[in-house]
């Protein structure tokens, strides 16, 4: 009987040290995970989040020296809606074009071609798609979004009006997609767009 109990003992023991070392090396491995790392420009960001992955690419939110950015990675995964040409210059020629329609954006503070990385402002604020999910009203901001619209087609544009695409930050709306097309009656703010901020249309293209 004393034996028995000793061996139920022995085995109990055996399969809780088996278990905490079974954790502890799957914290490591998320450790090991969260610690991706961008060399851009010979400066190492380290990754502390992933923000968001659309059709161009990962976003991570990245630290250095107490800073914070946001890298973009391009990523070339098929996409069944949409045709890519050269990401990586679409990302240059956006921003660019952006800046000259006044439309508020993230500053990109660099562009590493060879790795296709987008090196970025990070906008702290609310995403206007997790508002929309709480059920918040996000109808008084849709006045910026319509300013927004105006200019891009000003310049003969569309800019990606989903709302997970936009930041909140003191009052003020920030675009921090680069993603541009060419203006397209069926996806303005008026048409397309708005129908996201409303709840005419789900949060899922």
């Amino acid at each position: 009987m004393e034996f028995s109990l000793l061996l139920r003992f022995c085995v109990r023991i055996v399969f809780f040290f088996s278990s905490l070392f079974a954790l502890v090396g799957r914290e490591k491995s998320c450790i090991v995970e969260g610690m991706k790392t961008f060399e851009i420009e010979g400066k190492t960001y380290t990754a502390t989040k992933l923000l968001g992955h659309g059709k161009g690419g990962y976003s991570y939110l990245v630290k250095r020296r107490g800073h914070y950015y946001v890298v973009k990675a391009i990523h070339h995964e098929e996409v069944s809606y949409y045709k890519f040409g050269n990401k990586i210059q679409a990302e240059n020629d956006s921003y660019e074009y952006l800046k000259q329609c006044h439309i508020r954006i993230p500053k990109c503070y660099a562009i590493d071609f060879e790795q296709e990385l987008v090196l970025k402002q990070y906008i702290r604020g609310r995403n206007i798609a997790d508002m929309i999910k709480k059920k918040e009203d996000v109808s008084r901001y849709i006045p910026q979004v319509e300013a927004m619209a105006k200019k891009a087609n000003a310049h003969s544009i569309n800019i990606d009006y989903y709302p997970p695409n936009f930041i909140l930050r003191k009052g003020l709306l920030y675009y921090v997609d680069y993603e541009i097309e060419k203006l397209d009656q069926r996806y303005t703010f008026a048409v397309w767009g708005k129908n996201y901020w409303t709840g005419k249309k789900g949060l899922d293209k």
